[in-house]
């Protein structure tokens, strides 16, 4: 059998024979070409008349400039309150990134106690992502930058059944220069402020735990 590496332009790049194993499998390799056309190429092979392509892209490697983070959303938060998330663009030089074009999106998904999962035995609640803000803002001087948005409850889901929300916040920033990178957060927002687990195990003797962890 016979496999050649073809570039953008479906010039050969290389071609070599291979031999199958037992099993009907092979491996080889083939060194990306420095220079010329980048972009879209594919490998071609040719198995005694019967053929197959596979595709994948092959670009030039930048060092990234910068990075994206976000600041920990510290402090409680009720559902249907407004809610800011801080981020800062950062370039590795130690230069903040001022000017830069930031898109986002604000995702909800709701969550259940774990004991109710087990009194239901099967969720009849939607828990499926829901896109619930996009926007788009900058970085300022400091190359911080602000999303706010309304934690807002799924009103198709009774507040006695304890639902929580996770509320993630995806950004992606551009310089001036074109270069994007992402980053994100989550915020946990309930009806019931505190969360706690107790460890017990299925049988205990009263006689002999005294506390539980």
């Amino acid at each position: 059998m016979s496999h050649a590496a073809t570039n953008t332009n479906y010039q050969e790049v290389e071609k070599k024979e291979m031999t199958t194993n037992e099993f009907g499998t092979f491996h080889g390799s083939f060194v990306a070409p420095q220079g010329g056309l980048l972009g879209q190429m594919h490998i071609d092979v040719d198995i005694n008349g019967a053929s197959s392509s596979k595709y994948f892209r092959v670009e030039e490697y930048k060092r990234p400039k910068f990075e994206v983070t976000f600041e920990p959303t510290e402090g409680s938060f009720k559902l249907n309150e407004n809610i800011t998330a801080q981020g800062k663009a950062k370039a590795y030089a130690g230069n903040n990134i001022d000017g830069g074009t930031v898109k986002y999106r604000v995702v909800r998904q709701a969550y259940f106690p774990y004991w109710r999962w087990w009194y239901w035995g099967n969720n009849p609640y939607n828990t499926n992502e829901v896109t619930i803000k996009t926007g788009e803002t900058q970085t300022n001087e400091n190359g911080a930058f602000f999303i706010d948005f309304k934690a807002l409850a799924d009103q198709s889901i009774p507040k006695e059944e304890s639902p929580f929300f996770t509320f993630t916040i995806y950004a992606d920033v551009t310089d001036i220069t074109g270069e994007t990178h992402s980053s994100s957060t989550v915020v946990k927002v309930g009806y019931i402020g505190l969360e706690a687990d107790i460890a017990v195990s299925e049988r205990v003797n009263r006689n002999e735990v005294k506390t539980f962890k």
